[in-house]
């Protein structure tokens, strides 16, 4: 699986969406969601290396309002 990134409603979700995987042991980093990657966001995103399926679990458990996943790789 590669790189994903999870777009978030916001950069305060991204942040604590960030707090909460590094928490549990998947490392993220915040970065601006690319123009491809939807309008709907305040164009912030958590970038996955790895585990992203659990990643996913963890931010809907904790309420984390996540607006779509794209894979990094499919951006141009």
């Amino acid at each position: 699986m590669g790189t994903k990134l999870i777009m978030v409603k916001s950069i305060t979700y991204a942040m604590k969406g960030r707090t909460i995987l590094s928490q549990n042991g998947i490392i993220s980093t915040i970065q601006r969601t690319p123009k491809t990657g939807g309008e709907k966001s305040c164009g912030y995103s958590l970038q996955i290396d790895n585990n992203a399926e659990k990643a996913l679990e963890l931010l809907k458990a904790n309420d984390i309002n996540i607006v779509g996943i794209i894979d990094k790789e499919n951006i141009k």
